[in-house]
């Protein structure tokens, strides 16, 4: 085992996550400034913030399948390298129509990082300790999200807008050169911990796992609640809790910090045990993380309010390493990049409907009431995961040959 490059690996890749994570944040807490200047519409502005999307969604799977196709590590810098560019280019737009092309190209870029980085991690890491090392990962994107606000609210006032997307590009670019020089080359596809077979595994034999194709859409019924917290947090409290909108978002921003620590935390617990294990997890997290958040439509106190939130991150966020690292022990080494592409594409799917949904529920219905039926529908998404029955690791990753009748069964 390779100690020093599954550090490198999981800190590097945590740091492109960190700067997916910024590059979103950044768009956020700049549409004020950015609308002013460039005197656009409410409408126009809600374009703007969701138009990464596009391309986001379009690559994830694609990304995935070039991870497996091609080296994984030239595919990570690839990512990392696309979406700074652009991130950069759309500090030098000046007008709507090229700001919609550069941040669609910002998703391109970051739906072909995802894939390939959560390869990345599961290639130099065992079953054991996979969903430990993933946490790690991704507490980049908490992380992301705390520095992505600061880094608009402090450069932008400033230096203006342009001047925040610049160091953003100038900061990811640093991390894909780091990326390309730290870590070593390995042939594509071979874990540094399990012998693979080195038979081509095809595509198909994913949307073939029943389990695959149920996580998948687990997902995306979750996201389709979650995503109104992520999104949603800090209105939700001004306007259903009456909290002013430093207390609110400052109360929201504790579901990042609790949701990193979360995560390595029930990462360790998940990899004490057999991936069984990681599904009991998965169910437990999802059902706490729904009653927390329909909890929170109740009348109570602020301090009570601030523990739900603490808890509703600590519980909520570790739900996509835990999944992640499921769905990498479910197929054979050979498509793993394309399965996590496959899951992530279906899962992030419901980040351009429900936002749209939301907006449209708004007008007609309260917050708190959108907010606890989202709850639901977060807590109703278990029930798929029933129907995956026993998983099993794959039988490569058992370090058996690949038989592709027996993967068909």
């Amino acid at each position: 085992m390779n100690t020093k490059r599954i550090v490198l690996v999981s800190v590097l890749c945590g740091l492109g996550y960190m700067m997916y994570s910024v590059d979103r944040m950044v768009m956020s807490s700049s549409v004020g400034l950015i609308a002013k200047e460039l005197g656009l519409e409410k409408a126009q502005s809600g374009v703007l913030l969701s138009s990464f999307f596009y391309g986001f969604i379009a690559f994830l799977f694609i990304g995935g399948i070039f991870s497996d196709k091609f080296n994984s590590k030239s595919v990570v810098i690839i990512g990392i390298a696309l979406f700074s560019l652009f991130t950069g280019l759309t500090g030098l737009a000046t007008g709507f129509t090229v700001l919609i092309v550069y941040r669609i190209l910002t998703g391109v870029g970051e739906g072909v990082f995802w894939p390939a980085a959560s390869l990345e991690i599961a290639k130099v890491t065992t079953e054991r300790q996979r969903t430990t090392v993933m946490s790690l990962y991704w507490a980049g994107y908490p992380i992301g999200g705390f520095f992505g606000t600061w880094l608009g609210a402090i450069i932008g006032p400033l230096y203006g807008w342009r001047a925040v997307f610049y160091v953003t590009c100038f900061l990811g670019l640093i991390i894909a050169l780091l990326y390309g020089i730290l870590i070593k080359p390995t042939q594509n596809n071979v874990s540094a911990n399990i012998e693979t077979s080195s038979e081509k595994v095809p595509i198909r034999i994913i949307f073939k796992q029943r389990s695959v194709i149920l996580i998948a859409l687990y997902y995306f019924v979750l996201l389709s609640g979650w995503w109104i917290v992520l999104l949603w947090a800090p209105t939700f409290l001004v306007t259903a809790k009456h909290m002013s909108l430093s207390v609110g978002g400052t109360i929201a921003s504790l579901a990042g910090i609790s949701g990193a620590i979360g995560g390595l935390l029930i990462g360790k617990y998940c990899d004490l045990g057999s991936l069984q294990r990681k599904m009991v997890v998965l169910i437990s997290i999802t059902v706490l993380s729904g009653l927390l958040m329909a909890a929170i439509v109740l009348d109570m106190p602020t301090w009570l309010i601030t523990i739900c939130i603490f808890l509703l991150g600590f519980f909520g966020y570790p739900i996509t390493p835990v999944v992640l690292a499921v769905t990498s022990n479910l197929v054979p080494k050979q498509i793993a990049g394309s399965a996590l592409g496959f899951v992530t594409n279906v899962g992030m799917a419901a980040g351009a409907i429900s936002p749209v949904v939301l907006g449209v529920l708004s007008e007609h219905y309260q917050m708190s009431g959108i907010w606890f039926v989202a709850a639901i529908v977060m807590m109703a998404s278990i029930v798929l995961l029933f129907f995956t029955g026993k998983v099993e690791t794959s039988m490569i990753d058992k370090e058996k040959t690949y038989d592709p009748i027996n993967l068909k069964n």
